[in-house]
């Protein structure tokens, strides 16, 4: 006797079937491969690299120089000799007030507005102790740039006596190179390193003690 198979089992079993072979693996089109070892994407991801690197490096630079304007607050912005905008500045170091006084190339003497003068005798007219350094944009010490460094400490602390500081509350000390604030390879590099630093101590330093016989070198 011949049996009948209901059409939708005999559907069901083609569609069985035809799932019974395995699924086809994904192919990457050719036109979208990048070898790893072919050069030139190779030379893409270095790119790459760099790119992000010198990113970095910018976002620090803008940090840092943020953080410095907001250390740096102007005093004067300019000097009675012209010199560039935003001349003297003065910076709070600690418990100190450092202010720094700039000079053209080879320039030796301080030049300062009245309303200058009055800013710089407030701060150090009753301070302990007053620091002057005088410095240079010279990239190696030299006798000349010696001397140059030498006469700005000189004419910074001639004028504070000026102002009205004793002689023996002021120390000076200068140097030709080797203390760059700013690079020197650039025209406002340059102008930045020449200068007279003027720290203003708010309390006179204490002496500090080595009687610890394991804090000196042995005498022979």
């Amino acid at each position: 006797m011949q049996r009948l198979i209901p059409m939708g089992a005999l559907a069901a079993a083609c569609l069985l079937a035809g799932c019974s072979s395995a699924p086809k693996v994904p192919q990457a089109s050719e036109a979208t491969k990048r070898p790893a070892n072919d050069p030139a994407y190779v030379e893409m991801l270095r790119a790459r690299v760099e790119l992000e690197r010198a990113r970095q490096e910018l976002e620090l630079q803008r940090r840092t120089a943020a953080a410095q304007r907001m250390l740096d607050e102007p005093v004067m912005v300019k000097t009675g000799s012209g010199i560039p905008v935003r001349d003297m500045s003065a910076a709070r170091r600690g418990t100190n007030l450092v202010y720094t006084v700039r000079f053209r190339t080879g320039g030796t003497r301080v030049e300062l507005t009245p309303a200058a003068r009055e800013v710089m005798s407030a701060a150090v007219v009753q301070a302990p102790l007053v620091w002057v350094r005088g410095r240079t944009d010279a990239a190696q010490a030299n006798p000349t740039d010696e001397r140059i460094a030498r006469e700005r400490a000189e004419s910074m602390r001639v004028l504070l006596v000026q102002l009205g500081v004793p002689t023996q509350r002021i120390r000076t000390s200068w140097q030709a190179a080797g203390d760059a604030v700013a690079p020197l390879d650039t025209a406002e590099g340059k102008a930045a390193n020449r200068r007279v630093e003027v720290e203003v101590y708010a309390a006179e330093p204490q002496p500090g003690s080595l009687d610890d016989p394991r804090a000196t070198v042995a005498q022979q």
